[in-house]
């Protein structure tokens, strides 16, 4: 997501970028200023490397993530609608659960 995003890939040359890239948070993505500047980098230490953005980037990142998120609640919803434990078959629009649908609730007033 984020290359989709449009963060580069960036690896540390200089032990102290290195040393820099170990001090960030695993991840999660990061802001970091430098003079009027604000830059994103998500770390990938393992890899010795980074995905560095700026503001533009990184709402990309965010928008990407919303829609996946929504994509993946979406599917999840599917997948318990068509849960067969949830036997719809005794619910048949509420009836025999909660008594006819807009008629008198038996021992009802």
């Amino acid at each position: 997501m984020l290359v989709a995003s449009g963060f580069k890939l960036i690896t540390p040359k200089t032990p102290a970028q290195k040393q820099k890239l170990q001090n960030l948070p695993a991840g999660t993505v990061t802001m970091i200023k430098k003079g009027k500047k604000s830059y994103y980098v998500f770390p990938d230490p393992a890899h010795n490397q980074a995905y560095v953005g700026g503001p533009k980037e990184y709402q990309a990142y965010q928008q990407l993530r919303a829609e996946k998120k929504l994509t993946r609640e979406d599917l999840q919803d599917a997948e318990m609608y068509q849960d067969a434990t949830m036997e719809w078959s005794v619910w048949e629009g509420g009836e025999g659960v909660w008594g006819p649908m807009g008629g008198p609730i038996p021992g009802g007033f």
